[in-house]
């Protein structure tokens, strides 16, 4: 067969057949690593942007419906960013990674994670993102997205897949009045039903002043976040100093006994066992 730009429902078996075989060669891995072994393994998957769309397509829909396959998959490009002593109950989602640098510091004050998007989540996000949610009890997320006809799409599926009800901070349509706007793209999907509501201008998050992005994503974490969280923690990371300076000589003292019993030729169990002993209270 040779080299196409589409696979027919014909070749569907055979490129699920392909891809598990892929997946067993590694104990995690990416779709990119899973499209380039495709390719150089068998010249009848093409070497395109169609091939690579469909390949996410069918890969996604495969992973839902099973946890071996789901597992095997990471996302390093959408980070988790969690602080000491994390508020549990919520998180803050940004579209874009140029968000970050600027939030990071004020989102860890408030002990809240930061979760990276990057455009639409991907399937390995949202596994991640709802695993924390049923364990740790997140109920609440706090977006920070353009208002475009993609941001408002990608707010309405991290609602869906996520089953909670998304904060949109920032940008809203009230805030994004007599920002810098530019005009929507007519050719995006999305195009038709944004302007019916908003008309042709849209604007990014970016629009807004540094200080004044900061001020409104500040105002929804010291409304959310409980004070005596906050106390709390800062009294545990506090203690937590505390014992590391106490507990650092300690250690060095040990680990200077330890090494002279074992140059004297102390089996290492035997070490263990009289450090053990004299050190315990």
């Amino acid at each position: 067969m040779g080299r196409r730009s589409k696979l027919g429902a014909k070749a569907r078996r055979f490129l699920r057949r392909d891809v598990y075989a892929v997946c067993r060669e590694y104990d995690v891995l990416t779709l990119r690593q899973v499209y380039y072994r495709l390719i150089a393994r068998h010249d009848y998957y093409p070497p395109t942007l169609v091939f690579y769309k469909y390949l996410s397509r069918h890969l996604t829909r495969w992973r839902k419906v099973d946890e071996w396959l789901d597992d095997r998959f990471v996302d390093p490009s959408r980070p988790f960013i969690q602080p000491p002593r994390p508020w549990k109950e919520g998180e803050l989602w940004l579209e874009k990674d140029s968000l970050r640098a600027l939030l990071e510091k004020l989102a860890m004050r408030y002990r809240v994670p930061i979760v990276v998007q990057r455009g639409f989540a991907s399937r390995s996000m949202l596994r991640d993102a709802f695993r924390r949610a049923r364990e740790r009890g997140v109920r609440k997320i706090f977006l920070v997205l353009d208002f475009d006809p993609s941001g408002l799409c990608i707010e309405a599926v991290n609602e869906r897949e996520m089953g909670i009800k998304m904060s949109r901070v920032a940008l809203t349509y009230e805030q994004a009045k007599g920002l810098p706007f530019r005009l929507v793209k007519r050719r995006d999907t999305r195009a038709k039903k944004y302007m019916a509501k908003y008309g042709d201008r849209c604007w990014e998050v970016e629009a807004l002043e540094p200080r004044q992005l900061l001020q409104i994503v500040e105002q929804t974490l010291r409304r959310e976040v409980p004070p005596e969280h906050l106390r709390e923690a800062g009294l545990e990371e506090e203690a937590a100093k505390v014992a590391l300076e106490i507990l650092e000589p300690i250690r060095m003292k040990i680990a200077a006994a330890a090494s002279e019993l074992l140059r004297r030729g102390v089996p290492p169990d035997r070490v263990r066992e009289r450090l053990g002993r004299k050190l315990a209270f």
